[in-house]
């Protein structure tokens, strides 16, 4: 996946920092949206299924605002990636007057709050989600005194923190992305029926067709132990189609009538990913 930067003064404004020893300031949401990239990067290569790479450019909508699927392929297809992950927004909230009124009024913290918005586009099957966002937030400490070394201190300590929120905005962006393949580290059966060892390397490899294929050839097993087992492996493997609601039905059948010892933990899993869809969708 490529992640391209289009954070910008005018589409992320305000909320500026101090440059500490000089009359300027500097965006701080610009600030943390550079370090956003970085944390997108490092989250993608934690997924252990996607690769992140920069994109120097690219103006993937057009003057009117539509997408530039043209423009989109070409990038892709150049830089052998699969996607483009676009931040498009960030937004920080911190209290008024920021560390400087906090520490004048003996405040030992103040917090930084951020948003980031993101939009992906996937190639070739143009695919779009639109302003995907992340919330995350940092309590700053401060000195919570007058002296002027103790304020420049904080300033430059809240500069500081401007740029961690942002790394974790992307990290959490990133982990947005990726929710069909959290399947992966989880547990799935490989010993029952002829056809449950034969969809083994089938999910292995996430060939979720023929292993559904596959596994409803022995849905009805006459053995409930083995039929739980079978019950289970499809609902992992709906959850790998990004088929949630199918993924509890199978898991809440291996649960409820096979009494499957690994469905109990799963179901919970499932509809914790249910709400997390639901959240990112409204």
């Amino acid at each position: 996946m490529g992640v391209l930067n289009h954070v910008t003064q005018e589409n992320s404004p305000e909320k500026l920092i101090e440059v500490l020893l000089r009359s300027q300031s500097v965006n701080g949401n610009t600030v943390a949206a550079e370090r956003a990239v970085e944390g997108v990067l490092r989250g993608l290569g934690k997924s252990n299924t996607f690769v992140g790479e920069t994109i120097a450019n690219g103006q993937v909508r057009s003057s009117e605002g539509n997408i530039n699927w043209e423009t989109i392929d070409s990038i892709c297809f150049a830089q052998n990636i699969e996607g483009i992950i676009e931040l498009i927004e960030v937004q920080t909230i911190s209290p008024v007057g920021g560390s400087l009124l906090a520490s004048a009024t003996g405040q030992t913290s103040t917090r930084l709050e951020g948003f980031l918005y993101a939009n992906i586009y996937i190639a070739n099957t143009h695919e779009t989600i639109e302003r995907l966002s992340v919330r995350r937030f940092y309590n700053i400490p401060l000195s919570g005194t007058t002296s002027i070394i103790d304020i420049l201190n904080d300033v430059k300590r809240k500069q500081e923190y401007y740029r961690a929120l942002g790394y974790e905005l992307g990290y959490g962006m990133a982990q947005l992305i990726y929710p069909k393949w959290v399947w992966v580290g989880r547990d799935y059966y490989t010993k029952g029926s002829v056809n449950l060892k034969r969809a083994r390397p089938m999910i292995k490899a996430g060939n979720w067709d023929i292993a559904e294929k596959q596994l409803l050839q022995d849905i009805d097993y006459h053995k409930e132990k083995i039929r739980g087992r079978v019950l289970f492996n499809l609902a992992l493997v709906k959850e790998g189609q990004g088929e949630i609601d199918n993924a509890i039905m199978y898991a809440e059948k291996a649960a409820l009538e096979c009494g499957d010892k690994l469905a109990n933990n799963y179901l919970v899993r499932l509809r914790k990913r249910r709400a997390q869809i639901d959240q990112i969708n409204n």
